[in-house]
């Protein structure tokens, strides 16, 4: 049976029916004569939250699914065919909030050996959008990708690179170039005053595009959230929010200096006040600020990895790893190697671990209550930063996911079904369904039973292609010998740095 008898049998079966026009549509957005994979009889957790489909078969063709049931009589096609029989698939996994994508010969090869067939790019270069166009040529190997633009902050601007604005009319022509440049979206940052965060956001709706980023120190979460910021990041100004003396400690916040290092210790007034906000932490504020997101549609990206990693010492191999030492001298090049160990920042006494370890415990609960509210909930790693590996981190962002109160299933679709969703591509990925891209994940054993089941990697599908593990071996040796050669200076906010937020 060739290529045109297999897809017309297929047409005809009783999935073809159930399918119905949805399996002429995936067909139609197939490339013409691209090659047909079947995987066979897998159980399907297909990332819409309803149940798991077992004995389920998947048809690819090319990069897009064409069919998705049962196949009694499945004929056998010339395409390949994988049997996976007591396997687990699920969408493609997304990172929505990585960095250091330009690091082309590691980092994008190691997303896709980790199962992250998606990634948010947090700071546009022109390196990344070249990046992006090598990956969909087919010249490199990497996942799909949504790119920020350059960062909007200030002044002072916290990383150099950043754009530092002012003035309305500097933030407008900031947003402008962003839209010139091909960005998917505006990245807002931490120094913006209310006068520039106000320009961009109604620069950015003139232009189409959204913004997303730091809630600005100076302006409170719900201002940010009424003026259309999509996602906040790293739950930064949460805490202070739902603190039930938020008028008086934002009050506080917005009277301190601009300057980073003004004498009064901006670092320690930060914690001292993120330390207040959690000991005052008022359940009734936290369930009005998940109202005003769901109402908004406004999602919160919590990068709980990096927060975890500032209670334990960014910069140091995070304890609960054994292995995380060993992965960076493997897979990143020495410039990065040296970045991440010259950032070492920690606690340095018993009583600052316990102020860390406080306000990260209630993070999680924050989370957990949004999250139960129905507020939107995304996965992301903010990878580049220290010991925030690309693709391995992920995992352990759902773990801790789970740990703040989500389900295995809800902790699932914020990397899958709603991560597609707040990057704008609900209608290509998030899902296993026909007409969806061809991006999948396949497992050894239940994610729902066990959220870190998806650590345990079959195979992965990225744009139609099967990497078997044998492949996944093969992609990181190719990983560790690029690592190992010579690597440019290393320059956070420069070209190939992470921005750490």
């Amino acid at each position: 049976m060739n290529r045109g008898q297999f897809l017309t049998w297929l047409a005809g079966s009783a999935v073809g029916a159930m399918t119905g026009g949805a399996l002429a549509a995936a067909m139609a957005g197939a490339e013409p004569n691209a090659p047909v994979t079947v995987l066979a009889r897998a159980t399907v957790i297909d990332g819409t939250g309803g149940p798991p489909h077992p004995d389920t078969t998947v048809v690819l063709a090319g990069d897009r699914i064409v069919a998705v049931g049962r196949f009694p009589d499945l004929p056998m096609p010339v395409a390949r065919t994988v049997d996976l029989h007591g396997k687990f698939v699920i969408p493609g996994l997304w990172d929505i909030h990585t960095h250091v994508a330009t690091a082309e010969r590691t980092f994008p090869p190691m997303y896709l050996a980790y199962g992250v067939t998606g990634i948010r790019e947090m700071w546009g270069f022109p390196e990344t959008h070249s990046l992006r166009r090598r990956i969909e040529g087919g010249e490199l190997i990497g996942p799909r990708m949504v790119v920020a633009s350059s960062i909007i902050d200030g002044p002072p601007v916290l990383w150099p690179g950043s754009e530092g604005v002012a003035t309305d009319a500097e933030a407008r022509a900031a947003v402008r170039r962003a839209h010139g440049s091909g960005a998917d979206f505006v990245k807002v940052y931490s120094q913006l005053s209310r006068e520039t965060f106000a320009a961009i956001a109604d620069e950015s709706r003139r232009v189409g595009l959204r913004f997303a980023g730091h809630v600005p120190y100076r302006i409170p979460v719900h201002e940010a959230i009424e003026a259309g910021q999509y996602t906040l990041e790293h739950m930064y100004g949460m805490l202070t929010a739902a603190s039930a003396r938020a008028v008086e400690l934002q009050a506080e916040i917005e009277a301190m200096p601009a300057e980073p290092g003004h004498p009064d210790g901006w670092v320690a007034q930060r914690a001292r006040l993120e330390r207040e906000a959690a000991e005052t932490y008022d359940p009734a504020r936290a369930a009005s600020l998940s109202d005003l997101m769901i109402g908004r549609g406004c999602w919160q990206s919590p990068t709980l990895v990096v927060q975890r990693r500032v209670v334990t010492g960014m910069g140091y191999p995070p304890p609960e790893d054994p292995d995380a030492e060993d992965m960076l001298r493997r897979y990143l090049p020495e410039s990065i190697r040296q970045f991440w160990w010259s950032y070492r920042t920690g606690p340095s006494t018993p009583e600052q671990i316990a102020e860390r370890e406080f306000a990260f415990r209630v993070r999680l609960e924050l989370l957990g209550a949004m999250a139960a509210a129905g507020a939107g909930i995304v996965a992301g790693t903010d990878a580049g930063n220290p010991y925030a590996f690309p693709g391995y981190s992920l995992h352990e962002e759902l773990e801790l996911l789970v740990r703040a109160g989500l389900t295995p299933m809800r902790a699932l679709q914020a990397a899958t079904r709603d991560a597609a969703r707040c990057a704008g591509l609900e209608h290509l990925s998030g899902t296993v369904a026909p007409g969806k891209f061809a991006d999948l994940v396949v497992l050894d054993a239940d994610p729902l039973a066990g959220i870190g089941n998806t650590r345990r990697i079959h195979a992965v599908v990225s744009r139609g292609r099967y990497l078997s593990g044998a492949d996944r071996e093969r992609i990181l040796r190719e990983v560790e010998t690029a690592a190992q050669e010579p690597s440019p200076p290393f320059a956070p906010g420069g070209s190939l740095g992470p921005c750490c937020g």
